[in-house]
């Protein structure tokens, strides 16, 4: 229960982050980018185009994982199950990925859910049975600093490249009946770890823009030795109704957890990802 308090807590906190500050109107004119003084600043990634400086956005990150992977060894004994989206689906009964972020300046705040409701049990992995009876939630809540923009090329019409470097703790509550070595069940995938990572946005032109996102972490903290998350994206921003709506496709591969309990269980996925947001 320890880490389901956690979750909440961290979970509340962050959404009154993103609720206290009312949305900007549109700017008159356009603002200048600090970086280049003869140019106009990008519509980019909750760019400051609207008059005042806070900035939100809200977004459903939707993933569909076509490769799932789960390592499991003890002393003894190891073994390994591939399951993919079919299985995903089969005993998947709730899916809520919604992201939340505001900014202050340069500064920002995120607040980034994936709740998963499976029901079901995966074949025996070597030594351990899991059997998924309830909702998995999987939260990363964080800090961000933008470094900066800069331009690609010359001219002030090119692609602008923004970098954000962050620091978040990756909650994951998963309260998982593991059965090791067919006895009774035991223990949870439950953990909250430190993580660091660095965003990548790219404006191409008003429309198109580009995203990369890298994190590391876990470091042996709540016995999760290691997680790691590498995202791709290619997106169509336009505006609309005093906001700017941006759809994105890519790619997202990500280690959930490297748990060493009882038995040492190891989660991947990967696959593709559809995100809808809007900034304003």
């Amino acid at each position: 229960m320890k880490a389901g308090y956690r979750v909440w807590l961290l979970s509340g906190a962050a959404l009154l982050m993103a609720g206290f500050a009312p949305a900007a109107a549109l700017a008159e004119d356009p603002p200048m980018s600090a970086l280049n003084p003869n140019a106009h600043a990008p519509l980019g990634f909750i760019a400051p185009t609207f008059d005042g400086d806070w900035r939100f956005r809200i977004a459903i990150n939707g993933w569909a994982p076509n490769v799932i992977q789960i390592n499991a060894k003890t002393d003894s004994r190891s073994g390994y199950l591939d399951e993919d989206l079919g299985w995903l689906l089969r005993n998947l009964n709730l899916y809520v990925p919604v992201d939340f972020e505001v900014r202050k300046g340069s500064f920002g705040a995120f607040f980034h859910t994936l709740f998963l409701g499976l029901n079901g049990k995966t074949d025996v992995i070597g030594p351990i049975e899991l059997e998924w009876n309830d909702t998995l939630y999987l939260f990363d809540i964080g800090l961000s600093y933008e470094l900066g923009r800069w331009r690609l090329g010359e001219g002030s019409s090119g692609p602008e490249i923004t970098l954000e470097p962050f620091a978040e703790a990756r909650v994951i509550y998963g309260p998982v009946d593991i059965s090791i070595l067919r006895r009774s069940p035991e223990g949870d995938l439950s953990s909250a770890v430190p993580v660091v990572g660095l965003r990548a946005f790219i404006d191409l032109d008003e429309h198109w823009n580009l995203q990369f996102q890298g994190d590391y972490g876990g470091f042996g903290v709540d016995d999760n030795h290691q997680t790691w998350q590498a995202v791709g994206l290619i997106g169509y921003r336009w505006p609309g109704w005093g906001a700017h709506w941006n759809l994105q496709v890519g790619y997202r591969a990500m280690r959930l957890f490297d748990l060493r309990k009882a038995a040492d269980i190891m989660f991947d996925a990967r696959g593709a990802v559809v995100v809808f947001g809007v900034e304003f």
